[in-house]
């Protein structure tokens, strides 16, 4: 629990830990799961590049240059911590076994995820604990093949219904009716309610562009969860569409530790992934966490936080 306690106040942390303790899970559970290994698929909001560097607020080590990649972790590193699994991109402590497995990649669409995923189906046993987010950028493959008029509205949201049932048919392949893998799969953010959307309404001049975004999102997220078989022995849904909207709650900002879930974090010069603790609007006051958005379309280090206690407690208490 250090790398967590780095991101977040210990009240609010264990408040969170309280919460998610009493929610969803099995009370049929004999054993506990611990798996040993773990392999992350999906797109950069799962990613933790060679330099340490992710698509969210990163730290930055004492020299102010190397990324500190332990600290404000992404979703998948905090399960992973969790197991005292480590990563190779980010291994500060120099572990010489390393247990868990990075085939997330920047910009992934389904289909790269399916790819990613084939050579290593064989290799997936019930110790193996796989995490996968993907969808984002089939969501705004859609909406840009709507926006250059290529896609009637009808023809974009079947598009992407499509490809969440190819997402949620790969999740049933990974688990293979207990045989393979024990899967947490999650839901991409709703990007309708994200900066982004905000400027496409101010772009288009209508309100609808963010309405279709967050309709694109919800079909997707159906395809998804409609083909994945409902066994929770094998696979585990994290909604991290529902978790990134309840933070969104302005009357819980105080709860959530937030000052702001409407604006990005980031200065518009920090792009990700180098957006740090020191490129943060004057907002922040140099607190990322206080922020519930890093840019126009990722979410940050709160929203990380959420997902990965909830995705640890879907693995703890679902009866794999």
């Amino acid at each position: 629990m250090r790398v967590l306690k780095s991101l977040l106040a210990p009240a609010l942390l264990a408040a969170m830990l309280a919460t998610l303790s009493g929610c969803g899970g099995s009370s049929s559970r004999v054993e506990a799961y611990v798996p040993t290994r773990m392999v992350v698929f999906g797109d950069e909001i799962s990613l933790i590049n060679p330099n340490g560097s992710k698509h969210s607020v990163n730290a930055l080590k004492a020299d102010g240059v190397t990324f500190d990649c332990a600290t404000h972790p992404i979703w998948p590193q905090v399960v992973a911590s969790a197991y005292g699994m480590v990563f190779k991109e980010c291994n500060p402590g120099g572990v010489t076994t390393l247990a868990a497995d990075m085939q997330a990649t920047a910009k992934a669409r389904v289909a790269d995820v399916v790819r990613a995923a084939a050579p290593l189906q064989g290799a997936f046993t019930p110790e193996t604990l796989v995490t996968v987010m993907a969808g984002q950028h089939d969501i705004l493959d859609a909406y840009a093949a709507y926006d250059a008029g290529t896609l009637t509205r009808a023809q974009a949201k079947a598009q992407v219904t499509a490809v969440g049932k190819t997402l949620g048919a790969l999740v049933n392949t990974m688990a293979n009716q207990g045989s393979g893998a024990r899967v947490l799969y999650a839901t991409p953010p709703n990007l309708g309610y994200s900066p982004y959307a905000a400027t496409e309404v101010t772009r288009t001049g209508s309100l609808d562009r963010q309405t279709l975004l967050r309709e694109l999102t919800l079909d997707f997220i159906s395809g998804l969860r409609l083909e994945v078989i409902n066994d929770g022995r094998y696979a585990a849904l994290i909604t991290a569409d529902e978790l990134a909207l309840s933070l969104a709650d302005t009357t819980k900002l105080a709860a959530n530790a937030l000052t702001n879930v409407v604006d990005p974090a980031c200065l518009t010069t920090a792009v990700l992934p180098n957006c740090t603790d020191t490129t943060l609007v004057s907002g922040a006051g140099g607190v990322a966490s206080r922020y519930l958005w890093a840019d126009a379309q990722y979410l940050g280090v709160t929203f990380h936080a959420r997902v990965g206690l909830t995705a640890l407690n879907r693995a703890r208490n679902n009866p794999f």
